[in-house]
């Protein structure tokens, strides 16, 4: 289900992907109801809800122009791993740091991260306002009901030029908020039925700056 789901939405990854994401969908399904890591376990709804949605991410950046090669990322909250250790899984070639305060999910996701040999991805069992001094090009946040409040926590790596992506599955953020760049993307989603919708969050005036695009991105 999940392939069929990435090509026909063009989401184009080797087969070894999919191999380890069967793997991880193995784990969670073990380990998921011992520590309460989500309430949706079949494998219908770890493909569509969880994997497949995380793998949205990867269309959204690319609408946006940016370009997830040589950069670190901080999945913020990653819980089960959703969407940074999909996205891990998925983009070999960037870095990723799992920022997960709750220590039996960080041992999950360091279960994971030994069980498919992912060197390029870290494990932080804190809060990310404790790794303020580190540096990530790119924030990713799921489920987040205000990103006002996630700006806040975010907002010392934003000052230091970091994107922050925001998945929402609900409907548009029409706010605005100020010394900040707000760019939304918005995907419909073949063969599920629900909609996604992304905000690209960046510090700084009305315009991107984006090296990977020599074009300006207008909201969708």
């Amino acid at each position: 289900m999940l392939k069929k789901l990435c090509e026909l939405n063009n989401i184009e990854l080797p087969d070894e992907v999919f191999k380890k994401l069967e793997i991880y969908k193995y784990l969670l399904k073990k380990w998921g109801k011992k520590i309460n890591i989500t309430s949706l376990l079949s494998d219908e709804d770890i493909d569509k809800k969880h994997f497949f949605d995380s793998l949205t991410g990867i269309k959204a950046f690319e609408k946006a122009g940016i370009n997830f090669e040589g950069k670190h990322v901080a999945d913020v909250g990653s819980g089960g791993g959703f969407p940074g250790m999909v996205l891990a899984i998925a983009l070999p070639e960037t870095k990723f740091t799992l920022v997960e305060p709750r220590h039996k999910r960080c041992v999950f996701l360091e279960q994971v991260k030994r069980s498919l040999k992912l060197n390029h991805v870290s494990i932080e069992c804190k809060r990310i306002e404790e790794l303020k001094e580190k540096h990530f090009d790119i924030l990713t946040m799921r489920a987040v009901e205000d990103p006002e409040s996630a700006v806040k926590i975010t907002k010392p790596f934003l000052e230091k030029g970091a994107t922050l992506c925001i998945y929402r599955g609900k409907e548009p953020f029409t706010k605005e908020m100020p010394g900040f760049t707000i760019e939304k993307i918005n995907l419909h989603l073949k063969g599920v039925n629900f909609k996604r919708y992304f905000l690209f969050i960046k510090k700084g005036g009305r315009h991107w700056n984006l090296k990977s695009s020599e074009k300006k991105l207008s909201s969708n």
